[in-house]
């Protein structure tokens, strides 16, 4: 199951369209029951390869929503935060970011598929995915601190381990020193 909730606790796995079924719809409505309170406060656990990135720019955006809305939005990474579920775990209120000691993140631009049959289209696609790359930089760069980011990405894939995901600003702190 890539993804589930309990109450303000939600455990989120691969992003593929089961988890926008399975996570979107509770997550609006536990963002409205904790902007009501004065410590409202949502944990995300997020232990995942990767997968859709529609689906992860739409969370990233219900929780700026939640945190513009007063919410604490606290991302727990046990143990792998790979691609899409890296671009989650950074968008976390700042300070409340954690990672495992033994946990690492994937810092990638991603794949982007079409399926082009004419030349302009081509160059539509290309277009596409030129603008799909920098603003993944551009969400780095606006949550975190990686050094010479686009030429450690330029393979297609950096994994960093967590005491470079606390250095550079990918998280906070190591997950020991969460208070559930």
């Amino acid at each position: 199951m890539p993804g589930h909730y309990e109450d303000n606790v939600f455990f989120i796995g691969d992003f593929d369209d089961s988890l926008e079924q399975a996570i979107t719809v509770p997550l609006v409505q536990e963002i409205k029951r904790q902007r009501e309170r004065v410590d409202g406060c949502i944990d995300l656990h997020i232990n995942s390869f990767g997968g859709y990135a529609h689906l992860v720019m739409n969370l990233v955006e219900l929780v700026e929503l939640a945190k513009r809305d007063g919410v604490l939005v606290r991302t727990i990474v046990p143990a792998v935060a790979f691609s899409a579920g890296s671009m989650l775990a950074i968008t976390g209120s700042p300070g409340e970011r954690y990672i495992a000691r033994t946990g690492e993140h994937l810092v990638h631009y991603g794949s982007v598929g079409s399926h082009e049959s004419t030349p302009t289209q081509v160059e539509r696609y290309r277009a596409w995915k030129d603008r799909d790359f920098k603003n993944t930089v551009k969400h780095y760069q606006k949550y975190a601190n990686v050094p010479d980011l686009e030429a450690k990405i330029a393979d297609d894939g950096y994994f960093v381990p967590a005491k470079d995901c606390i250095k550079w600003g990918l998280a906070d702190k190591y997950l020991d020193k969460l208070d559930l």
